[in-house]
């Protein structure tokens, strides 16, 4: 899919640029939207699926026409699912208050933008349940409103600023047009963005002055989310084949494991008897609604490690895991949890500690009316890919926890304790991936990381 920008520069000279989007093996990739950003001249236009052509007339620098009236363009798309953009056109200058009620009257989101200039400007609308909703945008005494019908389900509600915007022209629709400043040798910027298994990944910027027509590749990273590279799935000593997850820098198996070997051939003893001891056992949960090939099997730290214990990043610990792989150390899955949080796409209500639903599964969890919890609007989980699973434990002398709880171990001790080490825990009413401690006897699951 080739996406076309036309400007029409002074003199009467045209630019075309020619934006193309390619993955990191090459492949094309169709957008989903580009965003061209005007540094110089302070305007920004978006561009969407499918091909578009925006026509900018020649005014000369800093002579834009000034818009009249007030009023909120009907929104794009509609009906459309969980995310659509509407645009405001506004002759005057002053504070814009938008808001969005359901069909009874209920105010799902309301938000407040300071001084607000004339022009055309976009907004970005979030919508959490399926439904009607009335979208009113009010500045100075005048109100407009535009009806909307979503079909999706998301994590929440919100009306945010996308920045000022000209008039789209598609390609079955060549009659409009807007005047906006451009002079050959602006500085601009240009960034590509495309939807994959759910998530919004965007491609690196571009930033350059535009002096001639110019054909751009934007490269994605699209690994998060997706198999390893080179490393789609990986295989234990029983035989079981485990998919692979990449996430940032690190390769995550995305399943729980399920060995009763260590990777030399040495058996791990079943703990059906349930005693309590730090003896190397694994344990079976084979009263969970949850299938085996799912849950995996629950470890007790002397199991999942052999006993050894590290801090460092890598850890180093192969401990239950396959040759190649490890154990994460409590370091580990932090730089998991500080990768994820700084991307927007897996954080819930803008809080970047709200990580928990982008690790769990999308399904088998217990229901929670919290919002951004990771048993709410569960269709909404797994940004990540991680696919984390609510298998519960065992405390040693009982199972428990099924559908509630996923804990997860690693290879740290926690706070240098002899007796304690670092385990994360995902928990259907909560909102985080937590950092917990536990004694060594307890069954927990175990998630493998390659090594380097």
């Amino acid at each position: 899919m080739t996406t076309f920008v036309g400007i029409t520069a002074v003199f009467a000279q045209t630019i075309t640029l020619t934006f193309t989007g390619r993955d990191a093996d090459n492949h094309f990739v169709p957008f989903n939207r580009v965003e061209i950003t005007n540094v110089t001249r302070n305007w920004q236009e978006t561009l969407y699926y499918p091909d578009s052509i925006l026509i900018m007339n020649k005014t000369g620098i800093g002579e834009n026409a000034i818009p009249k009236g007030f009023a909120l363009a009907q929104n794009n798309p509609n009906p459309f699912e969980v995310t659509t953009r509407a645009t405001l056109t506004t002759s005057e200058a002053g504070e814009v208050t938008m808001e969005m009620l359901d069909m009874n009257g209920r105010m799902v989101a309301s938000q407040k933008f300071g001084e607000i200039q004339a022009g055309v400007h976009q907004f970005v609308l979030t919508v959490a349940a399926p439904g009607t909703y009335i979208l009113t945008a009010r500045q100075n005494g005048k109100t407009s409103s535009i009806k909307m019908v979503n079909k999706g389900e998301g994590a929440m509600n919100r009306v945010e600023y996308a920045g000022v915007s000209g008039i789209l022209q598609r390609k079955s629709d060549p009659k409009g047009s807007i005047s906006k400043p451009f002079n050959i040798g602006d500085e601009m910027i240009y960034v590509g963005y495309v939807n994959t298994n759910g998530m919004e990944h965007s491609s690196q910027t571009i930033q350059k002055k535009q002096w001639v027509s110019e054909n751009f590749v934007l490269n994605f990273n699209l690994t998060d989310g997706q198999p390893c590279p080179g490393t789609p799935t990986v295989t234990d000593y029983d035989g079981n084949v485990y998919n692979t997850v990449q996430i940032g820098t690190q390769c995550w198996m995305k399943e729980n494991l399920r060995t009763t070997h260590y990777a030399n051939g040495m058996s791990i003893d079943d703990g059906d008897t349930l005693s309590s001891s730090n003896y190397p056992y694994y344990y079976n949960y084979s009263t969970s609604s949850i299938a085996l090939s799912q849950r995996g099997y629950l470890y007790n730290w002397s199991a999942a490690t052999r006993g050894y214990s590290s801090s460092s990043n890598p850890s180093g610990v192969q401990g239950v895991c396959p040759t190649g792989w490890h154990v994460p150390s409590n370091a580990e899955w932090t730089q998991l949890s500080d990768y994820v949080g700084s991307r927007s796409q897996n954080v819930c209500g803008g809080n970047t500690e709200y990580l928990g639903k982008a690790f769990a599964s999308k399904t088998g969890w217990n229901t929670s009316d919290n919002a951004c919890a990771v048993g709410n609007n569960q269709s909404t989980n797994n940004a990540t890919g991680f696919t984390g699973v609510p298998a519960g434990g065992c405390t040693g002398s009982s199972f428990g926890d099924a559908g509630t709880y996923a804990y997860f171990w690693s290879s740290s001790k926690y706070n240098n304790s002899q007796n304690l080490k670092s385990i994360r825990y995902l928990y259907y009413d909560y909102v985080f991936l937590y950092e917990i401690y536990s004694f060594a006897f307890p069954g927990y699951s175990v998630r493998c990381l390659r090594d380097n």
